[in-house]
C-alpha cells in the first residue's frame, strides 16, 4: 500500500531549498527531480524564506517537544487537570476572538474597495 503522506528528512528540505532560494534554481525541475509535490516543495520555501534556519533542528524535535510538555499532566491531580483545561479553553476564545476581528476586519475591506 502507497503512503500518500510522505515524510521528509529536514536535511532535504533544507538542501532544496538552499538551491531554489540562494542558488537559483527552478522550482519545477527541483520537485521533479527530488520527486516532491510542487505544492509541499513552495510550503518549505515559504517557510525557509522566513527563516533560513527553520530546517536545522532535528527531525523529531517538535515531536520531543510536545511529548516532554505533554508529561507535565502526568502529575496534576484531577481538579488541577479540570483548571488547566478551563484556562485553555477561555485561551482559545480569546485567539478565536482575535481571529473573528481580523477576519471581520478584513471582510470590510473587501467590501469597500
Amino acid at each position: 500500500m502507497h503512503n500518500l503522506s510522505q515524510k521528509y528528512s529536514n536535511a532535504l528540505k533544507k538542501k532544496v531549498c538552499h538551491k531554489i532560494c540562494d542558488q537559483h534554481c527552478s522550482t519545477s525541475k527541483t520537485a521533479e527531480k527530488f520527486n516532491i509535490p510542487l505544492k509541499t516543495l513552495e510550503k518549505w520555501i515559504t517557510a525557509y524564506n522566513k527563516d533560513p534556519k527553520c530546517f536545522n533542528h532535528q527531525d523529531n524535535y517538535y515531536m520531543v517537544k510536545r511529548s516532554i510538555e505533554a508529561r507535565k499532566y502526568d502529575r496534576y491531580t484531577k481538579s488541577e487537570l479540570i483548571e488547566e483545561l478551563k484556562r485553555k479553553d477561555r485561551m482559545v476564545e480569546y485567539y478565536s476572538s482575535i481571529l473573528a476581528a481580523n477576519d471581520f476586519e478584513n471582510l470590510e475591506v473587501i467590501n469597500t474597495e
